[in-house]
């Protein structure tokens, strides 16, 4: 049957992988513990099978930026290279990645479909994150080094998984899996999907949120330069978002002007933070921040956005002025000769210098300047203001919180702790949800509430009933 496909033009995309299970504690720096310990192996293993190309992918942006010159300096003697291809990697150092025999990286995008790759070391967070990165995997015979065409002689995948993992796959799952062993794909994957954890996949979102980007794009139909030319549009489309959505756009209507007056009685302005939330295509996080990257060594790229939480978490940074941040930046344009967009930093609410990474996460928290009980009772997404971040011994934390307690964001406030929300909700370990104190319970070791902003507040209001003992109307009612 292969043979045939193959006589057809067929392409095959899944070969035979030699897996091997790494049993870790479930603690952050696991799996970068593990590499740090294992260099030698990984090593060996490119000695061992000359013309290997590898890949490393994790979670963390931070231990990636880590490991790399660990990895640099162990390599270099023997003539190998490596290099990262993560989302705070400039767009050379990405291209340059594809070059390299190892490369760390945090997303699957470009990993085994432009880098082509017979070794692979892979962190997972769920059983679809596993079956994903895994796939990355056996979708090559060969690769291209110089113009010479190098064909792969084998495959194989070390999977950093919790320890959970290895036992129920091993030991409780029935049948249990067995060493040295061969599976079918479509078999051992159903066993991965059994038995490792399994994430919500938010089916009601675009029945709750989606009637209200309908009301924008109708109200975009009406307009005389549109509905001159497409009269029936505008009527055709509210006609099939109705019976989609099963629910009347002048009733979705009326509640967005609802949540526009609320906005206007709370702050004295017009605009209307949920709508404008609800209808964007692609979500914008309302904590981007600019960050220039000092540990960039091509400068035109030093010019980045991450998010507030992963800075606080991970980075050591220091604030900066947005006109300074901005004037380096077309300082740099002009000097280089190279464009440099500056668009993506219009809604930045903080510009910082990345200094460095940090060798451990430290803790954090937001906090509320005021009693959340009723905001969490509610049960409904909201706008507030008021929010700052508490952490110890950050000393630029202050100026920042002046800048964040300003920003109207647009949030759901849950009445519990974050772990348990994220396990009754089963939500992806990178779902931005985060703990909040109030005045109330500020020095508590754990935050009562949890918090969850932007889109992922939309997306948590998809799903929060799970969560009510009582109360909590649908914000279509």
């Amino acid at each position: 049957e292969s043979e045939k496909l193959q006589s057809q033009q067929w392409r095959q995309v899944s070969r035979e992988i030699s897996l091997q299970f790494i049993s870790l504690e479930s603690a952050f720096s696991a799996s970068e513990t593990w590499l740090k310990e294992n260099q030698t192996l990984i090593l060996n293993h490119f000695l061992e099978h000359p013309n290997t190309k590898g890949a490393v992918i994790l979670n963390s942006i931070a231990a990636v930026k880590r490991l790399v010159p660990i990895f640099q300096e162990l390599f270099h003697p023997y003539g190998l290279t490596v290099g990262e291809n993560t989302g705070l990697s400039g767009q050379q150092t990405k291209l340059a990645s594809l070059e390299t025999d190892l490369v760390f990286g945090t997303s699957t995008i470009d990993i085994g479909v432009d880098f082509k790759i017979n070794f692979l070391i892979f962190e997972s967070s769920d059983a679809g994150n596993f079956i994903q990165r895994l796939g990355r995997l056996g979708r090559h015979d060969n690769f291209q080094r110089n113009g010479e065409t190098i064909s792969f002689d084998q495959f194989t995948a070390y999977a950093l998984v919790p320890k959970f993992l290895v036992e129920r796959l091993f030991e409780t799952t029935s049948p249990p899996l067995q060493v040295n062993q061969r599976y079918n794909r479509p078999q051992f994957n159903d066993v991965i999907r059994e038995n490792y954890r399994q994430i919500n996949n938010f089916q009601g979102y675009y029945k709750r949120w989606g009637a209200v980007q309908s009301v924008k794009l109708c109200h975009d139909l009406k307009h005389p330069n549109i509905v001159g030319n497409y009269p029936e549009s505008c009527q055709k489309l509210q006609q099939d978002c109705e019976q989609v959505f099963d629910i009347s756009l002048k009733k979705v209507n009326g509640r967005m002007y609802a949540w526009r007056k609320q906005w206007e009685e709370q702050s004295g302005k017009k605009n209307n933070p949920i709508a404008e939330e609800a209808i964007k295509f692609r979500g914008l996080s309302p904590l981007q921040c600019g960050l220039y990257d000092l540990t960039e060594t091509r400068e035109t790229e030093r010019f980045k956005t991450y998010d507030l939480p992963g800075i606080l978490s991970n980075l050591d940074v220091e604030m900066w002025t947005e006109a300074g941040f901005l004037q380096t930046l077309q300082e740099t344009r002009q000097r280089r000769q190279q464009p440099i967009p500056k668009g993506r930093f219009k809604h930045c609410i903080a510009f910082l210098k990345l200094k460095g990474y940090r060798e451990e996460r430290l803790n954090w928290r937001f906090t509320y300047a005021g009693n959340l009980k009723t905001k969490a009772d509610a049960w409904r997404v909201q706008v507030l203001t008021g929010i700052s971040v508490w952490q110890p011994d950050n000393p630029w934390i202050v100026q920042l919180n002046r800048r964040l307690r300003q920003q109207p964001l647009v949030c759901y406030i849950l009445p519990r702790p974050v772990t348990e929300v994220r396990q009754r909700l089963q939500l992806p370990m990178h779902f931005q949800l985060y703990p909040i104190s109030d005045e109330t319970s500020l020095h508590d070791s754990t935050s009562p509430y949890a918090i969850a902003i932007g889109q992922s507040a939309l997306l948590v209001d998809t799903l929060a009933f799970r969560l009510q003992t009582q109360g909590g109307e649908s914000w279509i009612a």
